[in-house]
C-alpha cells in the first residue's frame, strides 16, 4: 500500500522530490479543478459493509498536472501527488489487470456521462461526488467472485458512509450528486472504455484516470509507444 510522507488536508497530499529514472511522461501536480473539503478514509483490509471509521480532511476532486495538460481523478486515496516531476505510465483499459479492467467498464459508464459535464458546470459538489464514487469504484473491496461483477451488486455495495472507501463532512450537495451519479452507473462499452486514460504511478504517487480529447488521443498514444520503445532499446 503506498503511503504518503505528510498530508495536506489529507486526500491531496504533497510528496518531496525524489530521484527519478527515465519514464514514460513525468506529471507534476499544479492545481485543482472542481473540488470539495472532505473527511475521506482508506482502509484495504476492510469489507465492503464495514462500520464507518473517523477519516482525515483533504480536497477532493479534478486535480491538475503539469499547469493543465493533464487531469484526471485519483483512485489511490492514501498515496501522495507531488508539486514536483514524477514519473508515470499511460495506459488505456487493454493494459490493466483483469479485476481493474472490469471495474474501469463501471467507470466508463461514470465518466462518459458525468466527466465534461462536472468539468464545465464548475461545481465543487459535483467533483467531490466524482471523485467519491471514482475512488468508490476503483478501490472498494466489493464482495464478487472473479467474473461475476454485476451492475446491480456494484450499486448495493457503493456507499460514501460504509466499507474500505469511505467519506464524510461534505456538503449535502455532494451526497446528492453522489448519489444520482450511482443511479446512473451502467456498464461500459469498448467504445466509452477507449475514451478513459490511466495515469499510473512507477513510484508511489497517486494513480489517476481522466478522459482523453479527441485531438489528444493519438498524441497519448504516440508518448507511451515512444517511451516504451526507449526503454525496450
Amino acid at each position: 500500500m503506498k503511503k504518503s510522507r505528510f498530508t495536506l488536508g489529507a486526500a491531496l497530499v504533497l510528496a518531496a522530490p525524489v530521484a527519478i529514472a527515465t519514464a514514460e511522461i513525468d506529471l507534476a501536480w499544479t492545481g485543482l479543478g472542481s473540488n470539495e473539503w472532505a473527511n475521506w478514509s482508506f482502509d484495504g483490509a476492510d469489507s465492503w459493509d464495514s462500520a464507518s471509521r473517523v477519516g482525515s480532511g483533504g480536497y477532493l476532486g479534478l486535480y491538475v498536472f503539469n499547469s493543465g495538460e493533464y487531469e484526471g481523478y485519483c483512485y489511490d486515496l492514501d498515496a501522495p501527488v507531488s508539486n514536483s516531476p514524477m514519473p508515470y505510465e499511460i495506459k488505456n483499459w487493454t493494459e490493466l489487470g483483469a479485476e481493474t479492467q472490469d471495474r474501469a467498464r463501471f467507470l466508463a459508464s461514470l465518466y462518459d456521462q458525468w466527466y465534461d459535464v462536472t468539468k464545465s458546470s464548475g461545481d465543487g459538489a459535483m467533483g467531490a461526488a466524482l471523485a467519491f464514487l471514482t475512488n468508490e469504484i476503483m478501490e472498494e473491496n466489493y464482495d464478487f467472485i472473479p467474473g461475476t461483477w454485476y451492475l446491480d451488486d456494484v450499486k448495493a455495495q457503493s456507499s460514501t458512509a460504509m466499507g474500505a472507501v469511505q467519506f464524510s463532512e461534505y456538503t449535502i450537495d455532494a451526497q446528492y450528486h453522489y448519489d444520482t451519479m450511482l443511479a446512473s452507473l451502467g456498464e461500459g462499452t469498448d467504445a466509452m472504455l477507449n475514451n478513459l486514460v490511466f495515469y499510473e504511478s512507477t513510484g508511489n504517487m497517486q494513480d489517476f484516470v481522466g478522459m482523453v480529447p479527441a485531438p489528444s488521443v493519438l498524441a497519448l498514444v504516440g508518448i507511451a509507444g515512444l517511451a516504451r520503445r526507449r526503454r525496450r532499446n
